[in-house]
């Protein structure tokens, strides 16, 4: 259980300073491309956490992203993942919202994974093991960088317990 949220949540606003001044360029080292894709998974695994503490607001846990994804065409595997235009019809874009714990379990069970952008970082293409062969969703780094802000300025300032009579269970609230 997270309760000093400090050394979760500094990373995160650090990570989206870095991940927003990633550039492209001929020669970019693989180590670029590795980082990228640790810095947002790690960065959604702690924000994953912290959504299950009183550390963070409601509002925050409720907050919600629209996202485009694409349908799947051929079967995706270990081999293939990286042919985004082979495995998605990219000529269909559809949308749909999300909220902030359905993107973090995207990036953390992600099957696909491809960064896109020119000369900068522009956002990802992600799917989870378990969606891999329905859809393939695009996530922007405006998105990452407001989420990774978002928790990691979030202190709430109150928090309450309650006990669920019907289950047993402990649930909390914060603001």
């Amino acid at each position: 259980m997270i309760w000093e949220s400090s050394y979760w949540k500094e990373p995160l606003i650090k990570a989206a300073d870095w991940l927003r001044r990633v550039r492209f360029r001929e020669n970019t080292r693989e180590v670029t491309f590795v980082r990228i894709e640790k810095e947002i998974f790690v960065g959604f695994y702690a924000i994953r956490k912290l959504l299950d503490t009183v550390t963070v607001a409601d509002s925050t846990k409720k907050q919600t992203y629209e996202l485009v994804w694409y349908p799947n065409i051929r079967s995706v595997d270990m081999l293939n993942w990286h042919r985004l235009e082979e495995l998605y019809n990219m000529k269909r874009e559809r949308k749909e919202t999300r909220d902030i714990r359905f993107i973090c379990n995207l990036f953390i069970h992600s099957f696909v994974f491809v960064v896109s952008g020119d000369d900068r970082l522009e956002g990802v293409y992600v799917t989870s093991d378990m969606t891999k062969n329905k859809k393939v969703y695009f996530v922007p780094l405006g998105h990452i960088l407001a989420i990774f802000r978002l928790v990691g300025r979030d202190y709430a300032s109150h928090g309450s317990f309650k006990r669920n009579l019907e289950n047993g269970e402990l649930e909390a609230s914060a603001w």
